[in-house]
């Protein structure tokens, strides 16, 4: 279950999170580019380095994701949908949504999870 959050909470959770994140675009052949950044947070949007690849790709198709992974084991990985446009010498990413997410324990001890765990931004 995804549980829609304010964009306004993600500031504090790069807190925990950290800066560094993966930026997931999408190529003109429809594959998946997947970069690992560093972003910055300055007036709800966050800024990273603009690389070729993100810089091409966003140009006909600028919705986004960042993929923050657990920083604990078991822990939450942070998922944020957001717009993203060249601004200067970065890449300005303004979320729209994000979540956090892990899998869902096994009911039993031999199966595998395939649920999920979401939990809203901020808790």
């Amino acid at each position: 279950m995804s549980i829609p959050v304010a964009p306004n909470q993600l500031e504090p959770e790069l807190e925990r999170f950290g800066h560094s994140a993966f930026l997931l675009t999408v190529s003109d052949d429809e594959t998946s580019h997947v970069a690992h950044m560093t972003f910055r947070f300055e007036n709800d949007s966050i800024y990273c380095p603009v690389s070729k690849t993100a810089a091409r790709n966003i140009e006909n198709r600028p919705n986004v994701v960042v993929l923050w992974p657990p920083y604990e084991t078991g822990g939450y990985s942070m998922i944020v949908d957001a717009y993203c446009i060249i601004a200067g010498e970065e890449l300005k990413v303004t979320p729209t949504s994000g979540v956090l997410h892990r899998p869902a324990a096994p009911e039993a001890p031999n199966e595998i999870g395939c649920g999920s765990d979401c939990a809203p931004l901020g808790t």
